[in-house]
């Protein structure tokens, strides 16, 4: 190490850029991965401010971090890009295996036109096979991240909560964006049909046995919601936030937007992933980013369940009632909590070398982001109803 008076002009990039509202453990945590030299997704930089190039006609530049920042983030969107890849292919799987094993077309999933097709009373062990390709969905790709990244688990998963923001108040704007998307939803579809394309709604099992039923709704509802949220609040956001936390909340909320395999819900999951990043970085946790997730899940699933037991024309306007109730109720709840305690979307984010507009054209000229997004689109294209 070098003396005192040395030190005075050295700069640390990793150690000078603070987690928002994370432990001192966390903090720890992160610059011990971040700066290990094994470590391909992590970057650091010891600036001397006293070193200068001198650039003909420019005079002399100081050194900038922005090639090891560039590396870095090159790696994150690979790692993020082959995880991406793997779900994708797992649901492709998925299909097949429902299709030409179960003859249960279209992976089982409900479709806007008829929430019963393909979904309704499957025998048990057709079920179990369903829920058990689901989860793999996101066992899979959690298992490679944890094992390409090195992660530690109190980063990839971190689990201590602020008081920055409470779960009520969460889940109270979760349901007022939960209301929207799924009316703006069922607008889409409706357009959609009447050009004679029907668009799959959600992919909950529904099978014969009450047990069986039991089981699949914890797995679909509250095991697949976790894995979900550790995938992209968890490992992609945290592995980001050395970027800067609203480039990480904006780049996660791109990459779970196209998972449904639903271009009419692309739009709709995007602004659900941007609230429930801002979430998980105002809270220091993702247990909020799951409380929503499985909260939405199972909400979902009661308003088509709803919606299925009578036809099309009041099943839309059931679901529109109900999904308007809940919006004007979510609205006062909301504004009672406002009135006490002031809440807003804004994010904090440390600086970095690069520019956030770099950082986004590394993004779109990423094979691997390519990729994933002709895959998931694909993916959404298969999954379609075209008569």
């Amino acid at each position: 190490m070098p003396p005192k008076k040395e030190r005075d002009y050295l700069i640390d990039v990793a150690k000078g850029h603070k987690y928002r509202n994370q432990s001192e453990e966390y903090q720890k945590s992160y610059l011990q991965w971040r700066t290990d030299p094994k470590n391909p997704f992590g970057y650091t930089f010891v600036h001397d401010t006293r070193v200068h190039t001198y650039v003909d006609g420019e005079g002399y530049l100081e050194e900038s971090p922005v090639s090891s920042e560039r590396q870095a983030l090159n790696n994150c969107y690979r790692v993020m890009g082959v995880s991406l890849l793997i779900m994708v292919t797992v649901a492709f799987v998925r299909y097949i295996v429902m299709l030409l094993v179960f003859n249960v077309p279209y992976a089982g999933r409900s479709y806007y036109a008829d929430f019963s097709i393909g979904n309704s009373g499957l025998p048990d062990h057709v079920a179990y096979t369903l829920l058990v390709l689901n989860l793999l969905e996101y066992i899979l790709p959690i298992a490679f991240l944890k094992a390409s990244t090195r992660m530690p688990s109190k980063i990839a998963v971190p689990l201590k909560r602020s008081k920055n923001i409470s779960a009520v108040s969460s889940v109270t704007m979760m349901l007022v964006i939960l209301t929207i998307g799924r009316s703006y939803n069922n607008l889409v579809s409706y357009l959609l049909s009447q050009i004679s394309i029907d668009i799959p709604c959600y992919d909950y099992i529904r099978p014969s046995s009450p047990l069986a039923f039991v089981i699949c709704s914890i797995g679909q509802h509250v095991i697949l919601g976790i894995l979900m949220e550790i995938i992209f609040r968890g490992y992609f956001l945290q592995m980001l936030r050395q970027f800067g936390d609203s480039f990480a909340v904006i780049v996660t909320a791109i990459g779970s937007s196209l998972l449904l395999y639903d271009i009419t819900q692309a739009g709709y999951m995007f602004c659900v992933s941007i609230f429930v990043g801002i979430v998980t970085i105002r809270s220091g946790s993702i247990k909020n980013a799951c409380l929503m997730r499985i909260i939405a899940r199972y909400l979902n699933y009661i308003l088509t369940f709803i919606t299925d037991l009578v036809d099309e024309y009041w099943g839309r306007i059931i679901d529109l009632s109900v999904s308007g109730l809940l919006l004007f109720l979510a609205v006062l709840v909301y504004m009672r909590i406002n009135a006490r305690r002031r809440w807003s979307f804004e994010v904090s984010s440390a600086g970095t070398s690069m520019t956030s507009s770099e950082k986004f054209r590394m993004l779109a000229v990423s094979p691997w982001a390519w990729i994933w997004i002709v895959s998931a689109l694909a993916m959404s294209v298969l999954l379609m109803r075209i008569s």
